[in-house]
């Protein structure tokens, strides 16, 4: 449930591919292609990054995201998302109902919509017949609070799981005992937090640089990193790693 292990972890297709078939309940549903942290320019208002845009082999769009925090998965926000994948599936002169069915789906740490649900399906529907409006556009909520003896309970305890022994999925397990206990694996991580904390150094703004540097030191420890290596990885002090590190434990 980490966002930057998630999105090193997505990386490998087939775990992305896994992960929709077990949330679409759909065992043949093939990702051809996929895009992590696409950015979705819009000279009209805000732009926004989003986690992973993948295709499956039917031409179906799907957003996924994984969010720690209730306010990362605000209806408003899904709403938004819709209409920046809306924006760009269509060519200039393309028909309308060329459209393509789009899926947001929200993985939540918390129970977001607050209904004690798994999963919840959200599509638009006329208040007069009860009927669904077929616009082709769907809202998914993923309750990862929720882990049952299903298969999509299954696919929750994974993703909460630390080591990759102790996972259903030989899939995820595989990719997550590359990234956590292979030297090309934690080379890989530690390069994609030097560039997301670079990133916030270039910004300029120190409090924001601190906090990326607080959120990548507790990613890292959550992978099992010595404060050492931390140390290293996110060049602050030794000192000032453990400082954080024990106000994590309280």
């Amino acid at each position: 449930m980490n966002d930057i292990f998630m999105r090193n972890v997505l990386k490998e297709i087939s775990c992305t591919e896994y992960i929709l078939q077990v949330i679409m309940n759909r065992t043949d549903l093939k990702v051809i292609d996929q895009t992590l942290q696409k950015d979705y320019k819009n000279l009209q208002g805000r732009s926004a990054i989003l986690d992973c845009v993948a295709k499956d082999a039917e031409n179906n769009h799907f957003n996924v995201e994984i969010q720690g925090e209730n306010d990362g998965a605000s209806p408003k926000r899904a709403r938004y998302h819709c209409g920046l994948l809306d924006m760009n599936l269509l060519n200039p002169g393309d028909l309308f109902d060329n459209l393509p069915e789009t899926y947001v789906i929200f993985i939540t740490k918390n129970d977001a919509l607050g209904y004690n649900l798994p999963i919840n399906h959200i599509r638009r529907r006329s208040n007069e017949t009860g009927e669904i409006f077929q616009d082709g556009q769907h809202i998914l909520y993923v309750n990862s609070k929720k882990q049952d003896d299903t298969e999509l309970g299954r696919l929750i305890h994974d993703l909460h799981c630390e080591e990759a022994d102790e996972m259903y999925s030989n899939i995820l397990a595989t990719r997550v005992h590359q990234l956590k206990e292979t030297e090309e694996g934690v080379n890989q991580m530690c390069q994609e937090l030097e560039e997301i904390y670079n990133e916030g150094e270039q910004s300029g703004v120190q409090k924001g640089e601190l906090k990326k540097a607080r959120e990548t030191t507790l990613a890292l420890l959550e992978m099992g990193m010595s404060a050492e290596q931390i140390a290293k990885a996110v060049n602050l002090s030794i000192e000032t790693i453990q400082n954080w590190i024990s106000e994590a434990s309280f």
